[in-house]
């Protein structure tokens, strides 16, 4: 018996009972499009996890401070966050780039970036960086360049809401940025372009009230006999950070390299001998990392750990609420499997009947000479047919539950698990990639296999001569 004609006697014998047939194949089906399913869910569901996190923050970046922690009735202090220390970050593996990340004054607050005309820029944090990292670190501009050698101390680069909010301190007003409400987004900024502007940076002083809280001084801006004076500055604006909307420190910051910045401070506590600010030792409390891609980013973090800082990024986060889905996950395919498991049995039961059917068939095949070895392939091939068949079948119809989820039900289970609201795109919750197609295809033909392993070797033990005399 060649193997075509086994194939033949395969697919003949299923088609002679449909109805049997049908309903076996209808058991795989039901399990092998329930397992796709559940599994597609899970699959999904962190495809949305990461994008909803990448909403929010930076996954390859790492946050590295030097704030105590306590290990047991220890108080454990992390080694000093120094120029020295942050560089040799970049030794460690798959690091793209680092920098400190020092802020603590404000334009508006403990100095005043100004204009020519009176505008003072209000809340604009300055970022103590390394100012010749941040091409590498990741960051892109709208417009204008990265610093260069040459470049004087002062050089700046803004965010791209940088001055969203100005206050004239000679007409005592306030100018806006206008903005989309529903999307938050800036339509226009009060001054479209602070390339054209004089833009300086001055120390503010800072004077007790009746009450003996400090008010800000605008009167000394622009006085040739106020001590400010000597400390005014032009800044040297040189381009506006493209920062991506989950990065609201860039979008509203001043970067600065920290030489400068020090130098601010210091001129300010000169100042105001009575509302001191800490001014930089040469050790940071903070300073970002920036990973080649978020799937290496646990590893970078476990190394900064080992050497004693704190370290941490919105991966933990996706890592908490990945593991948390691939549980539910794997519930789900465990009740999806039983079904698979009562559709093996299902096979199993179906075969056995076809032999008992059949036992005449046997017999005269054994008197023929055929090969055991074919007569129990036969059967598998039948067992195989309707695992394959109910597979196929089973793709079809876990396509079509796919589609349905992710037009109608999408937003709902991300609701149900609390994972957040994804506005107005659409949600591909349930996603079949074509290798999870294939190996429950390859699945299902196995199982349907394994299943008639028993009915067809108990057709092969059939004795020919009774096996004739069967009726």
């Amino acid at each position: 018996m060649k193997i075509i004609d086994i194939i033949t006697t395969c697919l003949r014998n299923l088609t002679k009972r449909k109805m049997r047939t049908i309903l076996t194949v209808s058991g795989v089906l039901i399990g092998t499009s329930a397992v796709i399913v559940m599994f597609s869910l899970g699959i999904g569901m962190n495809i949305q996890i990461t994008k909803m996190l990448e909403e929010w923050a930076d996954l390859t970046m790492i946050r590295v401070d030097t704030w105590r922690w306590h290990d047991g009735d220890n108080d454990v202090a992390p080694p000093d966050l120094t120029d020295e220390m942050i560089r040799s970050f970049k030794d460690i593996k798959h690091v793209r780039s680092a920098t400190p990340f020092y802020r603590n004054i404000r334009s508006g607050e403990q100095v005043a970036v100004y204009t020519a005309d009176g505008w003072l820029i209000e809340w604009g944090q300055f970022i103590g960086v390394y100012m010749d990292e941040l091409e590498n670190f990741g960051y892109t501009l709208k417009e204008g360049r990265f610093k260069q050698a040459g470049d004087p101390p002062t050089t700046v680069l803004f965010g791209p809401e940088t001055g969203a909010y100005l206050y004239n301190f000679l007409d005592d007003e306030w100018a806006n940025a206008e903005r989309d409400w529903d999307t938050w987004e800036i339509i226009s900024m009060p001054i479209e372009n602070f390339f054209a502007e004089e833009l300086r940076i001055i120390p503010l002083t800072m004077t007790a009230n009746e009450w003996g809280w400090f008010d800000r001084d605008y009167s000394v801006i622009g006085s040739k006999t106020a001590p400010n004076m000597e400390y005014d500055e032009e800044l040297n604006l040189i381009g506006i950070i493209d920062a991506p909307p989950n990065d609201w420190e860039a979008r509203e910051g001043i970067f600065i390299d920290m030489e400068f910045l020090a130098l601010m401070i210091k001129a300010y506590n000169e100042l105001n001998a009575e509302n001191q600010m800490p001014e930089f030792d040469g050790i940071y409390n903070e300073a970002r990392v920036r990973v080649d891609d978020m799937n290496n980013v646990p590893a970078v973090e476990a190394e900064l750990k080992a050497m004693g800082f704190n370290a941490w990024s919105f991966n933990e986060m996706r890592e908490q609420m990945t593991q948390q889905v691939r549980t539910i996950q794997l519930l789900l395919a465990a009740v999806a499997a039983v079904s698979l498991f009562v559709a093996a049995m299902n096979i199993t039961n179906t075969m056995i009947m076809a032999i008992i059917e059949r036992t005449k068939e046997i017999g005269i095949m054994k008197v023929l000479g055929c090969d055991i070895s074919k007569i129990r392939l036969m059967f598998l091939g039948e067992a195989a047919a309707i695992g394959f068949l109910g597979g196929v079948a089973g793709i079809v119809l876990s396509y079509g539950i796919s589609l349905i989820i992710n037009n109608f039900l999408g937003q709902f289970f991300m609701d149900m698990f609390n994972y957040g609201n994804m506005g107005e795109e659409k949600i591909s919750l349930s996603v079949i990639p074509p290798y999870l197609a294939f190996l429950s295809l390859a699945g299902a033909t196995l199982i349907g296999m394994v299943a008639g392993l028993y009915p067809a070797n108990r057709s092969v033990k059939i004795s020919a001569l009774s096996a004739i005399a069967h009726e």
